[in-house]
């Protein structure tokens, strides 16, 4: 028994090692522009469970009355920035009482309005139009969009205007299809759109798109940055690898691997358009990363994260895969106040809408 007891420990000690190891590779390689080396554009990915275990050793190392918690300690202190930017930690709910002047901005990726292939997801177009409906959002930012130019079909855009009553719009068409399915991203506002951009990207694919626009808020005019930036392009049957053989993971790791450098590049150009704002800014989208990630820092920089200054726990947005999955973002700068901030999940909805109240902090 006591041979037992003293292999486990051994085991526990050299395991307790390799994910301080790990832990601390996962938060500092995220500096590192995955472009020029891959390995950085997976090290984020895990950074929140990493993180976890070698707190819960922790306890375990005080069972056995050992010094070596002490191995997870400074990983943890080191790290604490991606645990900051990982979790919400506003667990009590806040005011529901609008302030004066105060606006709602919702980004979602809304997967083509249902539409899957040629065929209409009937039941999803009606959870979107509900939870649309529901949190009339005064700014509505929606990615991988799609709307239908025929009278027999519905046509999104007159319909969401007519519904939710928005005044102005924008829509960047990305592509066409039989001359009448329509593609794209689109800004819809309560507030007058006085100036739009449709931003270059490069390497982008059919639905990554940047959006620029400026809006009278009030006496304010603010501009506007809703992105799509380069997804893994993962299908349904690339979800279940983990229990697929070696072959497979591979050729969905190979796959993930050629976004970074299109997603990187796509980054720094919206960061280049954040640094040469003037106005009050708003960035939100779709930014195909975690927060632990050298896009989130790139995209960031100095801007409020509306999920972290009133969301909690860890603020999942896509349903697939793992549960710390935080892709789509709603950033402001120190112009505004973040009121609150809400996350609209249903079933069936591949990216969950999120959305934030504003309000001018002057």
């Amino acid at each position: 028994m006591k041979l037992i007891r003293v292999i486990i420990r051994r085991l526990l000690l050299w395991s307790n090692v390799s994910l301080a190891i790990a832990l601390l590779l996962s938060f500092f390689l995220t500096f590192i522009d995955p472009a020029s080396f891959s390995p950085a554009g997976f090290a984020g990915l895990p950074f929140i469970f990493l993180w976890l275990i070698c707190l819960f050793i922790i306890p375990i190392w005080l069972f056995y009355r050992r010094k070596y918690w002490l191995i997870s300690i400074p990983a943890l202190l080191l790290t604490l920035p991606g645990l900051i930017t990982s979790w919400g930690f506003h667990f009590t709910s806040s005011s529901s009482k609008p302030s004066p002047g105060s606006f709602t901005v919702m980004t979602f990726n809304c997967s083509s309005m249902g539409l899957n292939g040629y065929l209409i997801d009937t039941l999803e177009q009606v959870r979107i139009y509900e939870e649309l409906e529901k949190a009339s959002p005064d700014i509505l930012c929606l990615q991988e969009f799609f709307t239908h130019a025929e009278a027999d079909f519905i046509n999104h855009i007159n319909n969401i205007r007519k519904k939710l009553n928005y005044g102005h719009y924008y829509f960047i068409r990305q592509f066409t299809i039989m001359e009448t399915w329509h593609y794209g991203s689109v800004l819809f506002s309560r507030f007058p759109i006085i100036d739009t951009a449709n931003v270059p990207l490069p390497n982008a694919g059919p639905f990554e798109v940047l959006m620029r626009a400026r809006l009278l808020i009030g006496k304010d005019t603010v501009r506007l940055l809703s992105g799509h930036l380069a997804s893994y392009k993962l299908r349904q049957q690339d979800y279940a690898v983990l229990t697929s053989p070696k072959g497979l993971v591979r050729k969905v790791a190979n796959k993930m691997r050629r976004s970074f450098g299109p997603r990187s590049q796509q980054a720094q150009i919206l960061r280049d358009e954040i640094t040469a704002s003037t106005d009050p800014l708003i960035v939100v989208g779709d930014l195909n990363d975690v927060p632990v990630s050298f896009t989130y820092k790139t995209v960031r920089g100095n801007l409020q994260d509306a999920f972290l200054a009133k969301g909690a726990g860890l603020g999942r947005t896509f349903s697939a895969l793992a549960p710390n999955l935080r892709i789509d973002y709603i950033f402001a700068d120190r112009h505004f106040n973040v009121d609150n901030f809400f996350i609209y999940r249903r079933k069936g909805f591949e990216h969950f809408p999120v959305m934030t109240r504003l309000s001018s902090g002057k």
